[in-house]
């Protein structure tokens, strides 16, 4: 009789089942590892369309802002956002506002120092406009206006009120009384008009009031 088999049909020895066992796991683990890179790359992908969709919403958010910004600057103002309207403000540039050289030049022709105001705040190409549309030129046009004004007049009371402030300029009224070489004695209301750039008075302008 041949001789019987160590194995039956069917039977395994300890280590082929853990042989067996050791190539399932493997087989488990490389599929887990694929299923979950498949995840991954799934989620990479929905994650980068949110992406685009969150700079697209950001971008949309920005200029609703800007939008809103505007709107508020203009409440602010008071004004509405108007179409025909530069851009750019017009100003007076560097230096001292028109603010600031208007209050000093009234002050200090209240204080009888016109003669300070001039030298401190007037440029020397500075144009003085007449309300007849008389232009005396620079400096040396001033100084001699101003000493056919001393001889021609004597001033016995003069104010100016302001300064009426804008972005590039501004506007000084005076009331005053003189008396002229014969005796006369004269009312005198006049505003000056002036222009500033980069810290100094380049033009003024008398405007009279008839009386």
């Amino acid at each position: 009789m041949p001789k019987k088999d160590k194995k039956s049909k069917g039977e395994i020895s300890p280590e082929e089942l853990a042989a067996l066992e050791a190539r399932k796991a493997e087989k488990a683990a490389a599929k887990a590892a694929e299923k979950a890179a498949e995840k991954l790359a799934r989620k990479a992908a929905k994650d980068g369309g949110e992406t685009r969709e969150t700079i697209k919403s950001d971008k949309k958010s920005d200029k609703k802002t800007e939008k809103k910004s505007d709107k508020k600057r203009a409440d602010d103002d008071g004004m509405p956002r108007f179409k025909h309207v530069r851009r750019k403000k017009r100003s007076s540039g560097k230096g001292p506002t028109p603010q600031e050289i208007g209050e000093s030049l009234v002050a200090l022709f209240n204080a009888g120092k016109s003669d300070e105001a001039e030298s401190t705040w007037y440029h020397r190409k500075i144009e003085s406009i007449e309300e007849d549309g008389t232009v005396f030129e620079g400096a040396k046009g001033v100084a001699e206006k101003g000493a056919w004004w001393k001889s021609t007049f004597t001033v016995l009371s003069m104010h100016a009120t302001g300064p009426y402030v804008s972005s590039t300029g501004f506007t000084v009224v005076y009331d005053g009384r003189v008396r002229s070489g014969d005796g006369t004695e004269i009312a005198i209301r006049e505003a000056g008009v002036y222009t500033v750039e980069d810290g100094r008075i380049v033009r003024e302008e008398f405007m009279r009031a008839a009386f």
